[in-house]
């Protein structure tokens, strides 16, 4: 039987506003991904620098990630995402008058402030909105918020460049992270629940050791996404085989409306009950690509990725929350997002090097070993008790209507 004392209502006012910030922000972020090259390319930036900017934000969300998860877990999650979003708003703003790459690299460095905090706050704060039945669910639709930013607003970018130009873009840009900071500042820090008792060092750690699991799970699904992102335009180049946006639009298609229907799964029968079959599935879609000859065979495979992607981003970011006690929820959602940082990393620069030694289709057969390895990864954890939960509460079928607005203030 159900615990009546515990709550089962996902779609709280606060949680919803979590997700619409969410969205907010990450479009005003992806506004810049398709345009930001040719702008470093108009003010007479070398291709090397091209490369330069539209990386240089990730350095420091690698560095300041766990400080913004140990700063969440103290109960400062609305403070961490109103200084990542205002951040945001100033540097976007600043992007109109920064005529060089070194300015234009400072306003990136700003910009990967508020890409450390806000992601790692809001992601905690879904943990401590979300109720523990409806974990998995809660944590899919936040998914599928980020997830779809990632898919409209690099379009809509190049749509607002083509009708005004780039002074435009990075001040729509502005304006969706100030409409993020204004939904933000209405914000009240959840109460937090009570949590049982850790080992000191343990609950004082940057990085929570049980969520180094669900992360390396994951990571091997990056590490595909990567390559793919990196590489796929080569292997186009050998065997024709059309628009590879296609396939990243077949992707993301699969993997916005794929989270919160994995995450309900994942809430009523187990976390690895979803991410298995996801695991394989990104194997197999790195393994079509591998021997894909035709448009429809790529479609295929970018289906397949986005069930991968869709199911163990869901299953594995909710374990690495079942995993750790209450109070390590920001700090495991920081682990959790290395995945992103590190999985990216190598499939763009480690696999350049089997892409090197011998030719571009070895390297999707590469990730999609590295995807089977995630698999057995996961079934050996799961041997050992490293995907069992701390608490477990049994679920009867949910609610879905939507509670009238309340918050507690800290």
């Amino acid at each position: 039987m159900q615990d009546p004392a515990v709550p089962t209502r996902l779609w709280t006012w606060p949680y919803a506003l979590n997700l619409l910030a969410t969205l907010s922000f990450f479009g005003s972020f992806f506004y810049l991904i398709s345009v930001l090259p040719d702008y470093v390319d108009e003010i007479g930036g070398a291709p090397w620098q091209v490369g330069l900017v539209v990386a240089g934000f990730t350095v420091v969300p690698l560095l300041t990630r766990p400080l913004v998860g140990r700063y969440a877990d103290r109960g400062y999650r609305v403070r961490m995402m109103r200084i990542g979003v205002g951040s945001l708003v100033i540097s976007l703003a600043l992007m109109v008058i920064a005529e060089d790459v070194w300015s234009l690299l400072v306003l990136r460095f700003a910009q990967g402030i508020g890409m450390a905090m806000f992601p790692t706050a809001a992601g905690s704060m879904v943990a401590e909105l979300a109720p523990l039945p409806r974990r998995g669910e809660g944590v899919g639709y936040f998914g599928m918020a980020s997830g779809a930013a990632q898919a409209a607003f690099p379009a809509l970018g190049v749509l607002v460049f083509d009708v005004w130009g780039f002074d435009a873009v990075f001040l729509t840009a502005a304006g969706t992270a100030a409409f993020t900071f204004v939904l933000v500042s209405t914000f009240t820090e959840p109460v937090a629940a009570a949590t049982p008792a850790v080992d000191q060092d343990e609950a004082a750690s940057l990085f929570p050791r049980p969520a180094i699991f669900p992360m390396a799970v994951f990571m091997t699904v990056t590490f595909a996404i990567g390559a793919a992102s990196t590489f796929l335009p080569l292997l186009n180049d050998e065997r024709d085989l059309g628009n590879v946006g296609l396939y990243f639009l077949s992707l993301g298609v699969l993997s916005v409306i794929g989270r919160p229907i994995v995450g309900r799964v994942a809430d009523r029968y187990g976390r690895t009950i979803v991410m298995a079959p996801a695991l394989i599935a990104a194997a197999a879609g790195m393994a079509l690509l591998a021997v894909a000859d035709s448009t429809a065979l790529m479609l295929a495979a970018g289906a397949l990725g986005g069930i991968g992607l869709a199911g163990t981003h869901t299953g594995a970011y909710a374990l690495a929350l079942d995993r750790v006690p209450d109070n390590q929820r920001g700090g495991a959602t920081a682990v959790f997002q290395y995945a992103w940082d590190l999985g990216g990393l190598g499939g763009g620069v480690i696999l350049g090097v089997v892409a090197s030694l011998f030719a571009v289709s070895a390297v999707f057969w590469t990730s999609a070993a590295i995807a089977a390895a995630g698999f057995a990864l996961l079934l050996y954890g799961r041997s050992v008790g490293w995907t069992r939960p701390i608490s477990t509460v049994e679920v009867s079928e949910p609610p879905t209507s939507v509670e009238a607005p309340t918050t507690v203030s800290r």
